[in-house]
């Protein structure tokens, strides 16, 4: 495959219009909520997984994109991506989540064009050790496909999951 470009961005944008079209399938009486059933919904609530796919991109994907344009001012911003940095997103507010996310994966995808004559394959230094833009750019929408599928699972069964464990609360209770 030589279409680089093309190719990524086509993945850059389905794997986004995946994620938000999850995020958008879960009620948002649950966007700030811990999941039942932690076993298969995981850990974080759904805001919580927007949160941490974008400062992923913001902070670590983008920045490692624009190395290859041999930008000197680029570089890593710190990741916070603990409890504390989640709790001061929280009092700082939750709207616009989802449109950040789309507005950093928005800068990707526009940087793609600037990227249309580099080698692809060719290792560099990154984060990860030598590895070639093909494969942080891949990282990218990969990242966003795992958390996608488990914004997908609460879609499908945060309200199944509910109801279970009501019916054991209630057989319990007999």
């Amino acid at each position: 495959m030589t279409e680089f470009v093309e190719w990524f961005r086509y993945q850059l944008k389905a794997s986004a219009d995946g994620f938000e079209w999850a995020y958008s399938q879960i009620p948002s009486s649950f966007h700030v909520q811990l999941p039942p059933d932690p076993e298969y919904l995981g850990t974080w609530s759904p805001a919580r997984h927007v949160w941490h796919v974008t400062e992923y991109e913001r902070c670590m994907a983008l920045p490692s994109m624009v190395e290859w344009l041999h930008d000197p001012s680029s570089t890593e911003e710190d990741w916070p991506d603990d409890d504390k940095a989640w709790a001061k997103v929280q009092e700082r507010g939750l709207e616009g989540l989802i449109s950040e996310f789309r507005r950093v994966r928005q800068q990707q995808i526009d940087l793609l064009e600037q990227l249309k004559n580099t080698d692809w394959n060719a290792p560099r230094e990154t984060q990860w050790g030598q590895k070639p833009l093909s494969m942080v750019v891949t990282k990218t929408f990969q990242h966003t496909y795992e958390h996608g599928d488990t914004l997908l699972r609460m879609g499908l069964w945060w309200e199944e999951s509910l109801e279970d464990e009501a019916g054991k609360s209630k057989d319990a209770g007999s």
